[in-house]
């Protein structure tokens, strides 16, 4: 009996063993288990962060870049059709352009009018949708005596303008206006930002004020 008491003491002791190798397996797969996932969790977190980097630094390179440098879906020629498209009244002249931002979007503003009633509309530049659009009546006449039609087919074009405000210049163009100034000349009126704005003749392109 004494032998056989030992004989199943030695059995039990073989087993114990046996599971405590397992067990030491176990623990030491599942440290590497916890290791590999904190390691794709850190890349994870790592390509997220410098997706977010890349992001932010994209849009920043945007509010740098100026409209000079911007191809948009609508021209002026397009949105000048577009205005007369909305006012299809004849008659009704253009009396100034503007290109600026508005609440995220690039817009042309477009002024127009006949006789004593002025319109207005402003059309997204990428889109070509419509904006917003007006259409008063002045009855005193006040603005409408200071409006010039503007005659596009002898103008320069937007591109070559700010191309020509920004030589000798630093900065990037935000915006430009294309009307008649106090003297009653056909400008542009170039908005250059960390650089001097610039006015100059919509026809010659020479400059006229910086």
């Amino acid at each position: 009996m004494k032998f056989k008491n030992l004989k199943y003491g030695a059995s039990a002791l073989a087993l114990a063993t046996v599971l405590t190798a397992c067990g030491g397996e176990n623990a030491q797969q599942a440290k590497e288990d916890v290791k590999d996932a904190a390691n794709n969790t850190e890349a994870a977190v790592t390509e997220e962060i410098n997706e977010t980097k890349d992001d932010v630094e994209e849009k920043i390179d945007d509010l740098k870049t100026g409209i000079e440098e911007k191809e948009f879906a609508i021209s002026l020629d397009d949105a000048v059709a577009k205005f007369k498209e909305t006012f299809p009244e004849e008659g009704i002249e253009i009396s100034g352009v503007d290109l600026d931002e508005d609440d995220g979007k690039y817009a042309y503003d477009i002024q127009g009018f006949k006789e004593n009633k002025e319109y207005e509309v402003k059309i997204d530049a990428e889109t070509g949708d419509i904006l917003a659009q007006e259409e008063e009546v002045d009855d005193d006449n006040d603005d409408l005596d200071d409006d010039i039609a503007i005659d596009f087919a002898t103008i320069i074009t937007p591109q070559d303008a700010m191309e020509k405000a920004l030589e000798n210049n630093t900065g990037y163009v935000k915006s430009y206006e294309l009307d008649h100034n106090d003297d009653g000349k056909l400008v542009y009126e170039i908005d250059v930002e960390d650089g001097d704005d610039v006015e100059l003749d919509a026809e010659t392109g020479d400059i006229i004020h910086k």
